[in-house]
């Protein structure tokens, strides 16, 4: 079975390349817009340690499932003991606790019109993430799997960086959006590179 970074890398970054072609923009452009731009959910607003539109920390499964479009993909990781819910047309991640069935995680990714409550939205660089919401987190490498996650615990927030300098359109660019309970770090699905 493949590690979770896999997959998540398989749903963003192999389509994308294919999206974007052999010129590469400086930013994203229309082409890779239209590929990922997802059918937002509610308001499409992140709020950290809150919700994600009409999702809501704390709700649980069935409450999540019903407030979401019908159609979506489940995949099990046994060895990380998570269980990964997936509204592709919606670009929404929900990641459960395998044992327990609670949320740990709920994600948006792609390039649709999610945004944080303080305007940061999909799309934008490391340095605006970082011009928003200061220098104060945790930050784990995956240079293997071409990924940079950033984590601010206090607030519940986290982002998936592009680290993929060979695709200059979404290196360095947030490629998704996280909320957790905040102060409570979820359980890394893989040890970081050092």
């Amino acid at each position: 079975m493949r590690p979770l970074f896999t997959v998540v890398l398989i749903a963003t970054f192999v389509v994308a390349a294919s999206a974007i072609g052999i010129a590469q923009p400086e930013k994203p452009g229309d082409e890779f817009r239209e590929e990922f731009k997802p059918s937002e959910i509610g308001d499409a607003i992140v709020v950290p340690g809150e919700r994600i539109g009409p999702l809501r920390l704390g709700m649980t499964l069935a409450q999540l499932i019903r407030a979401m479009p019908s159609g979506y993909k489940r995949d099990v990781f046994e060895k990380e003991n998570i269980i990964l819910f997936e509204w592709r047309k919606e670009g929404v991640w929900v990641s459960i606790d395998g044992q327990s069935r609670a949320v740990r995680l709920i994600s948006v990714f792609g390039a649709g019109a999610y945004k944080t409550d303080k305007g940061l939205a999909l799309l934008n660089t490391e340095s605006k993430m970082e011009s928003v919401y200061g220098r104060d987190y945790k930050r784990y490498e995956y240079p293997e799997d071409r990924i940079t996650l950033v984590r601010y615990v206090p607030l519940g927030l986290h982002f998936g960086i592009a680290n993929y300098p060979s695709q200059r359109a979404i290196h360095g660019r947030i490629f998704t959006i996280g909320i957790f309970t905040p102060g409570k770090e979820p359980p890394l699905a893989k040890t970081p590179s050092k």
